[in-house]
């Protein structure tokens, strides 16, 4: 029994034709470059990307996405992990929870916008002092007529410097839901809202990991994701998705590997034959 359809089949070959043709060929431009490129390779990768249903994978087909299955985001996320600097972020994942959590004002404000590709997110949920233990978090959202108060610091904020608005993880601070994990979409330009510094990472990348610091920002009641105790059911949802296409972007780059250090020791010449030939038996 074949595991993969003839459309999956087209899918994972139409994705490894992209990445070889269009990203794999700037690599060494973007690593001398602080991981960027000029807007115009830009834009033509993303045309490009978008003729090939590759923009939005994780869109339901309702919401305008090209509606694939878990197994075939996985197959795209597989071949863009074979590109390095991070130029396979061009097929972008955006979450597709949030359709289901969204109000029809956060769906046309924040949602649909992003499925569209016209505005980018990120997720301000790690702190110093909490990373895997999400529960540890120490930021805060106290309630305030027409809205809320977020005060925290997040630490590694993926993208952030290439986004517009983020999702912003709190505990509840008073009240019957004190404690509770609460989620907020938040714009990026609301007072309050400071870049503290720019790690430095080993991969170069023109998506930055900022620590950034929300200082008393105040957001609406329309900011709000969900019931008050939701933050955690949606980061459960999010971590699931994003785990599961990390470790599929993994097994690409492993594939990658394997073929440029298998093709590097058959060429390799050491003590006058190839580098493959000296292996032990």
């Amino acid at each position: 029994m074949d595991v993969l359809s003839a459309d999956d089949l087209d899918l994972q070959e139409r994705t490894r034709a992209f990445v070889d043709a269009e990203l794999i060929p700037y690599e060494v431009e973007a690593e001398l470059h602080g991981g960027h490129l000029p807007d115009e390779v830009l834009d033509r990768q993303r045309r490009r990307a978008a003729e090939l249903g590759l923009l939005g994978i994780s869109v339901p087909a309702g919401y305008g996405g090209p509606g694939y299955s878990v197994l075939q985001q996985a197959l795209v996320s597989e071949q863009i992990g074979r590109v390095t600097n991070t130029l396979g972020w061009i097929v972008t994942t955006p979450p597709r929870w949030l359709a289901e959590g969204a109000t029809p004002e956060q769906l046309d404000r924040w949602v649909l916008p992003t499925f569209r590709g016209e505005r980018h997110e990120c997720y301000a949920i790690t702190e110093e002092g909490a990373g895997s233990d999400v529960d540890g978090i120490a930021a805060t959202a106290s309630r305030v007529d027409g809205g809320w108060v977020l005060r925290g610091e997040k630490w590694h904020v993926t993208s952030a410097n290439l986004s517009d608005w983020c999702l912003f993880q709190a505990k509840v601070a008073d009240g019957p839901h004190a404690g509770a994990h609460a989620l907020f979409a938040v714009d990026l330009d609301a007072a309050g809202i400071r870049v503290v510094r720019t790690p430095m990472y080993a991969q170069v990348s023109a998506h930055e990991h900022p620590v950034i610091a929300f200082d008393d920002v105040r957001v609406g009641d329309d900011a709000l994701v969900g019931a008050l105790d939701d933050g955690m059911r949606w980061t459960h949802e999010w971590f699931r998705y994003e785990r599961l296409m990390i470790a599929a972007r993994c097994c690409g780059a492993a594939d990658r590997l394997i073929e440029e250090v298998s093709a590097f020791a058959e060429r390799r010449q050491t003590f006058g034959r190839p580098l493959l030939d000296h292996q032990a038996p």
